[in-house]
């Protein structure tokens, strides 16, 4: 009964943030609509998914005029799990042969990504004298999982609150940027669904914003951004780890005691939930009988789409034009030439590996 309680009062709480993120998410989708009856048939292409676009300009119009008072908050904090659940969601779509035979290349390629992400950063960081900390962060927010792996990786190295807020800043400046910019330029260049998606995944650092290009490109552009993102999110433990062992080898952090414990901490559970619906949407019996049924993928997929809704507003929502204005020039121009370098880096790759037929 005590359980029961604390769930209802829990959703108490949660209640008028959570219609804040559907009102705009519906919002959304109603844009969504106006954009395409503006559009003739051969055009109305463009507009799919597109709600996802229009929740994020809504939520940051909304977000930068209104202080919502605390009662809103918790329940708009909920669009991180909102992600979550629909990322694991989309995995019912994926047969996990597609994971396999992404699975090598993309595993290279997200090391490489990695290892330019640090290289750049490092670079210019020493041109700009900035702290050793700060291009650390910027670095793994930028080769990683955006904000998620700069909180998960500052207390590992015992970085302040203000280099946080730097890096953190910076991420969501680009992440706002590429939504817009990087389906444009894929456009521009005729790149494929795949090949789009591939470099939406490595290129776009924060999860919500990768996932959210990729679908503003196309479904299937989304499909492949999302697993190439997923694959450097499992490998955020063990470059935190890295990070963390360098600094504390140098008595500029604590050591780690349990780096086993500290790896699987630091990894990002979802993407196991995410293989495991793929893995069920692949099996099929020798009797004819599935897991998962054509219609629990069309539920699914529905699903996903309500959950990225919510998802997509409260990003919006979080995106505070004010805390970006207080980024210092040089973290910005640190920031800038790194996400540029790798954008451009990792766009190299994809046409090379175009060029010999790995991607087609």
């Amino acid at each position: 009964m005590e359980d029961r309680k604390n769930l209802l009062q829990r959703g108490v709480e949660l209640l008028p943030g959570l219609v804040v993120l559907l009102a705009i998410g519906i919002c959304g989708k109603y844009l969504e609509r106006g954009f395409a009856s503006l559009l003739n048939e051969s055009s109305k292409v463009l507009a799919k998914d597109m709600y996802i676009l229009f929740a994020i300009i809504v939520g940051m119009i909304v977000g930068n005029l209104v202080n919502f008072p605390r009662i809103f908050r918790q329940g708009i904090a909920t669009y991180e799990f909102f992600l979550k659940f629909g990322v694991v969601l989309i995995g019912a779509k994926l047969a996990i042969q597609e994971l396999f035979k992404l699975g090598g290349i993309g595993i290279i390629l997200v090391i490489l990504e990695i290892m330019a992400s640090i290289l750049i950063v490092r670079v210019v960081s020493r041109k700009f004298k900035l702290s050793e900390k700060l291009s650390s962060l910027i670095s793994i927010g930028v080769g990683i999982c955006g904000v998620s792996a700069i909180v998960g990786c500052a207390p590992a190295i015992d970085a302040d609150e203000k280099d946080s807020s730097y890096a953190i800043a910076i991420i969501l400046i680009f992440g706002a940027m590429a939504l817009i910019l990087y389906p444009a330029i894929g456009k521009l260049l005729d790149m494929s669904d795949k090949s789009f998606g591939i470099w939406a995944g490595l290129a776009v650092d924060n999860t919500a914003e990768a996932v959210a290009t990729g679908h503003i490109y196309s479904e299937t552009a989304g499909k492949y951004a999302t697993m190439t993102k997923l694959m450097r999110n499992a490998l955020m433990g063990i470059t935190i780890l890295g990070f963390a062992v360098y600094y504390a080898n140098r008595g500029m952090a604590r050591g780690i005691s349990h780096k086993g414990r500290f790896i699987w901490e630091k990894f990002p559970k979802f993407v196991i939930g995410f293989v495991l619906f793929s893995i069920f949407a692949s099996i099929r019996f020798e009797n004819g009988y599935v897991f998962l049924t054509g219609a629990h993928v069309k539920a699914f997929s529905n699903l996903y789409k309500w959950a990225f809704m919510l998802t997509f507003a409260g990003v919006g929502l979080s995106t505070s034009l004010k805390d970006m204005r207080g980024t210092g020039f040089k973290p910005f121009v640190v920031g800038i030439t790194t996400e540029l370098g790798v954008g451009i880096f990792t766009l190299i790759l994809i046409y090379a590996l175009g060029f010999t037929g790995i991607l087609l």
